[in-house]
């Protein structure tokens, strides 16, 4: 069957909940309307929610089966927000401005439910204005409800692979309703969510309520709306969360309504560039999280796990770029964005232990102290990329007065013979089985390289770059090479190797754009054959839906599938290409996002709706073929 966009969602398979937000505040949004969870930035804890489910459970940190059935509640629990005789929506939509629209129809009621995220003088907030009309031939007495179950919760971070959890202190919920508003608090976070509630620009006086408890707690106000044949009534809910200190919600609805953006729905639009305009939107809007005036930390999703890695955020960042340089996205807002995540990586992110750890909360803690040797190397090659994009010398001069001392660090981690860089985890977050990782013996050759040329023009550092990474390519192919026919995975310099690709070792598949090798080059043409076989055990799975995946996750990944569409490309497989170009259309989510991993028989999601990595990867692949096409 054909896919098509309908009313800007695709008619695929694999839905989702649907996401908005002004990258401090974000929000996701159920089929059926209700609000899965809001979400924000704290200054203490990171990242907080108002959800409908439980914190999480101290206790549990290392179950990781435990950690993937919460995290499906956390995309699926009850909601909160309007409820309406008719659950199932009839039609889906988009606004220009990204807004999301469902529309529901009962026999004598038409529904619109419209949601706007909107930041004003300091003050982030969702808008949910449902529109109802009465369609039938006679007057109405329409039933609403207003409520749901809430929980001011911690995010909680849970990692499949935990590397030290971070506590989250004891749930307390306190829930309050006076007049129009909703109070909930949860003191030991010193957190609040607030609820406002109107009736066409008029405030709705609800029930009196007040509890406590450690559990979430309902909250549920009933009333009867009186519609005249034709006539429709607006009811506006608004909605923020945010730290106790800040100051108290107080716009009224008519000002509101001036703040909020009213363009028509899109027309149909190509699926690929569909899929990249809402891989871009979702960066801006949920993914670059403004922790103040100068710094932006990039999370890698908003909902599941709002944590920053390095080398997921630097792939974000670079289809940032990419759209900048195709002019999809304002110079000035990206510019913004990636400037203000160099500062937050270099002046906020702690590195306790000389290095930058796996992963960080928004606040900047290093969550994961683990040593990543790729994870040292994307701040260093996006200073590099943002001066080739925006020149900015000032900034540039400013960040590279870092460098220096973090080569020393990365150099007490070569080998002491060989110009061989040793790593404690794979970019999968996994231990490695021998401690020399060839992707990232890529990586590290492409950043040296990158910063010779920078510092040609800025004179940053004494060290030889250029011969040092001569020296990497050299060393590293010969000590990779396996049998003269394919690079290995890992290899200790003793004799012993492993033999497997990942759907995370996007340096391997970058090799020739990069200059590492090039695309004829029959090692780097094995190793990536090799990584589409079943040869590569633990790393390929086979099915309807076969591709490249991971063992951390294992099933196939659309990480993986990015890197086939690259590779095919650079081998001229036009076939090949566009074979993986129909998975793609297949696997895709319904608003153009990209999952952690698939089913390989059903291509149906397995792991992690929310993640921005892959679906960033895929559309700067996307936006290469655009462009060379």
């Amino acid at each position: 069957m054909p896919i098509k966009a309908r009313n800007s969602f695709l008619e695929v398979n694999n839905t989702k909940n649907i996401d908005i937000g002004t990258g401090k505040l974000t929000a996701s949004i159920a089929r059926n309307g209700k609000f899965t969870s809001i979400n924000t930035l704290h200054q203490k804890f990171g990242y907080i929610t108002l959800t409908a489910i439980e914190q999480f459970p101290n206790e549990k940190w290392y179950d990781s089966q435990f950690v993937r059935k919460y995290r499906n509640r956390i995309a699926s629990n009850s909601g909160f927000g309007t409820f309406h005789q008719s659950e199932k929506p009839t039609n889906y939509g988009l606004t220009a401005a990204n807004n999301p629209v469902i529309e529901k129809n009962n026999e004598n009621e038409h529904i619109i439910s419209r949601y706007f995220a909107i930041k004003n003088n300091g003050i982030d907030f969702i808008l949910q204005e449902d529109v109802i009309t009465n369609t039938g031939l006679e007057d109405i007495i329409y039933p609403l409800c207003i409520g749901g179950t809430f929980s001011l919760n911690r995010s909680s971070y849970g990692q499949l692979t935990e590397g030290g959890p971070i506590l989250i202190p004891d749930l307390i919920n306190d829930v309050a309703v006076s007049g129009n508003k909703i109070l909930i608090e949860n003191k030991n976070l010193a957190a609040k969510a607030e609820v406002s509630v109107f009736i066409n620009d008029q405030p709705l006086t609800l029930k009196p309520f007040s509890e406590v408890s450690s559990a979430p707690i309902d909250y549920f106000f009933e009333d009867n709306l009186f519609l005249k044949q034709g006539e429709s009534k607006t009811v506006s809910l608004i909605y923020r969360v945010s730290e106790i200190k800040e100051k108290t919600f107080d716009l009224n609805i008519s000002e509101v309504n001036t703040l909020k953006s009213s363009e028509s729905i899109e027309s149909n639009i190509s699926i690929d560039q569909f899929v990249i305009n809402q891989n871009i939107n979702y960066i801006k809007n949920c993914c670059a999280v403004p922790v103040d005036e100068k710094h932006i930390c990039v999370i890698t999703d908003h909902q599941l796990l709002p944590l920053s890695w390095n080398r997921d955020a630097y792939y974000m960042i670079k289809l940032l770029l990419d759209a900048k340089k195709e002019k999809l996205a304002p110079s000035f807002d990206i510019q913004e964005i990636v400037k203000g995540h160099l500062q937050w990586m270099f002046n906020i992110a702690s590195r306790p232990e000389g290095h930058w750890g796996r992963a960080y909360v928004t606040n900047g803690f290093c969550k994961d102290n683990a040593f990543q040797l790729d994870q040292q190397c994307y701040p260093l090659l996006e200073i590099y990329d943002y001066h080739q994009s925006f020149g900015d010398e000032e900034t540039v001069q400013g960040l590279l007065k870092n460098v220096d001392a973090i080569l020393d660090m990365i150099l007490t981690h070569r080998h002491k013979d060989e110009w061989l860089f040793e790593t404690g985890e794979t970019p999968a977050d996994d231990e490695v089985e021998y401690p020399y990782h060839f992707s990232s013996q890529v990586l590290i050759w492409r950043t040296l390289t990158s910063l010779a040329i920078l510092n040609e023009r800025f004179s940053f550092t004494t060290k030889p770059l250029a011969t040092w990474a001569e020296n990497i390519q050299r060393d590293c192919l010969k000590a990779f090479t396996i049998e003269n026919r394919l690079f290995a995975y890992l290899v200790d310099l003793k004799g012993n190797y492993r033999l497997y690709h990942d759907a995370n070792d996007l340096p391997t598949v970058y090799a020739p754009i990069w200059g590492f090798c090039s695309s004829d080059d029959p090692i780097w043409k094995a190793t990536m054959e090799f990584a589409f076989t079943e040869e590569n055990i633990g790393g390929f799975y086979p099915g309807s839906f076969a591709g490249l995946g991971s063992i951390h996750t294992p099933h196939p990944w659309p990480l993986g599938d990015g890197q086939e569409l690259l590779y095919s490309h650079l081998i001229g497989d036009e076939n090949r290409k566009e074979k993986v170009l129909e998975k793609l259309k297949t696997i895709v989510q319904w608003d153009g996002l990209f999952s952690e991993a698939i089913s390989e028989q059903t291509g149906k999601v397995t792991s992690r709706y929310w993640f921005s990595w892959p679906g960033s990867f895929i559309s700067s692949v996307l936006l290469q073929l655009k462009k060379e096409k």
